[in-house]
């Protein structure tokens, strides 16, 4: 019993001493080698305008909530303070401007290593996290003498939202990738491509590299000047890139079902010539937009929301306005005048479809269905294949931008559905049997078997002979004066 009370009177005089200690100056006049308390003592500065330190001056954080001595640490603490996120206004010691007390919540440190994890602390006291694209308040944080200059925040579920809404996009990315590539690879190994199948496969190619990039500048922390502005460059004109092929898709179906004629000669010197007019456009347009990001990051004063802030707190472009003007600004025109052209191109393909069941009134019950199949089909081909889910995308920065962290929830699946577009865009165009039956072809061709190529493109003719005869009627009666059909079927018929 006495072994109880001593020990009891014991922590009562450490609790005592602890609760005592001065938490600001550099002195440690108790003599004491740790301590826990829960007390927060301003140092020469109002709470409003503090700036959030754990353990008093020679002391650092150390596990369960216990600030340690540090012998030899008689220098003083010197922390860089900046303004509007990630600009350099003065250098804070530890005399005074500081409020002292250990985080009052669980909490986390964050990875001095880790460029993803790279923290400004701002004049009015808060703390700015560039990768998390959040402010965390005074009571939410603190930074200590580990590690150089470290800094613990609170975990909270808010905050933790968007963490979890990057981890999910970036999952969906990584998922995309295998699918991606099979669909480039499949492309490329077909024979006789179309306009439309390489326009595919270099709209494919460009957001595979693109993902590719955007995951290595996530999960890395090893990039330094001048390779982390190299990388950003890369992945902003591959997204770019990605996002003018998707509108040169978009254009020539259009411009096929509207029966555009800009060109003389052959199919073959003729899909030659707009792909080449079409690769200069795909990739003009994405290095004018560097070009003028290059731009704006020299001419413009560095405290500007305006400048692209290329590579300053990560490899990509800053948060904010910087991302609207040199990114989600681009992305969504393009969005928007693919919608304009599949709305034009669903009401021609509608028109077409009409006038063709008008001269098939008598058909069976089974071939209606099969047309509406088709047709059906074909829409939601149309829908993906012109990229309708980024506007989802551009929708979701600017809510979560301009909005606080409650209603991230709601735009999980949305951003998962995005990032995993690669899986979506394989089923559409590579999971069907006719591309299958080609790569048979290809394949027999290449082993030098051509007989058996012919017997596949043969059977493969057989089996689709039913939902060939659905065309035939109208075809004959829709025939052009030079005996070919008229632009519209034609459009029908070269879509991947």
């Amino acid at each position: 019993m006495n072994g109880l009370s001593a020990l009891l009177v014991f922590v009562s005089s450490l609790t005592s001493v602890y609760q005592c200690l001065d938490l600001c100056g550099n002195d440690n006049n108790t003599n004491v080698s740790f301590y826990r308390t829960s007390k927060i003592q301003n140092c020469g500065c109002e709470t409003s305008s503090c700036i959030s330190k754990c353990c008093k001056a020679g002391f650092f954080l150390a596990s369960n909530r216990t600030c340690r001595y540090r012998p030899g640490s008689d220098k003083s603490f010197l922390l860089p303070v900046y303004t509007k996120k990630w600009y350099f206004s003065r250098i804070l010691n530890n005399d005074h401007g500081f409020r002292v007390g250990i985080l009052n919540c669980p909490y986390f440190k964050f990875d001095n290593e880790n460029i993803n994890d790279s923290f400004f602390v701002q004049e009015d006291g808060s703390l700015w996290v560039p990768s998390q694209g959040l402010f965390y308040e005074i009571s939410e944080y603190c930074i200590d003498e580990f590690d150089d200059v470290s800094a613990f925040a609170c975990f909270q579920q808010e905050k933790a939202s968007r963490i979890i809404q990057r981890k999910i996009y970036q999952l969906g990315m990584i998922i995309s990738m295998p699918f991606l590539l099979v669909t480039f690879v499949v492309y490329a190994l077909l024979p006789d491509r179309n306009l439309h199948q390489k326009a595919l496969m270099f709209y494919v190619l460009t957001l595979l590299i693109a993902y590719i990039l955007l995951v290595t500048i996530n999960l890395s922390s090893s990039f330094k000047q001048p390779w982390c502005s190299v990388i950003a460059y890369a992945t902003i004109f591959s997204f770019m890139s990605s996002f003018f092929w998707m509108n040169v898709i978009c254009f020539d179906i259009w411009y096929t079902f509207s029966g555009g004629r800009g060109f003389v000669g052959s199919k073959r010197s003729t899909e030659r010539r707009r792909l080449i007019y079409y690769s200069i456009y795909a990739l003009g347009g994405p290095l004018l937009i560097l070009g003028l990001i290059g731009l704006m990051q020299t001419v413009l004063p560095d405290d500007s929301y305006h400048n692209p802030n290329i590579g300053v707190t990560k490899c990509f472009l800053g948060d904010g306005w910087a991302n609207l003007w040199y990114f989600y600004l681009e992305a969504g025109i393009l969005v928007l005048v693919n919608v304009i052209f599949f709305t034009f191109t669903a009401l021609k393909i509608r028109k077409v479809k009409k006038e063709t069941s008008m001269l098939k009134h008598n058909d069976s019950k089974r071939h209606s269905y099969e047309k509406d199949k088709q047709k059906f089909n074909l829409y939601v081909k149309l829908l993906f294949a012109m990229g309708i889910n980024w506007s989802m995308e551009v929708i979701s920065w600017a809510v979560n931008w301009r909005t606080d962290s409650n209603v991230q929830y709601i735009w999980y699946a949305t951003d998962f559905f995005n990032a995993v577009y690669g899986v979506f865009i394989f089923f559409i165009f590579v999971f069907k049997k006719k591309i299958w039956t080609l790569l048979q072809k290809r394949y027999y061709n290449f082993i030098g078997k051509p007989h058996l190529a012919h017997t596949v493109t043969s059977n493969q003719t057989r089996t689709s002979h039913y939902s060939s005869t659905n065309y035939s009627t109208a075809d004959t009666q829709l025939t052009g004066t030079n005996g070919r059909p008229p632009p519209e079927e034609m459009g029908l018929r070269t879509l991947p």
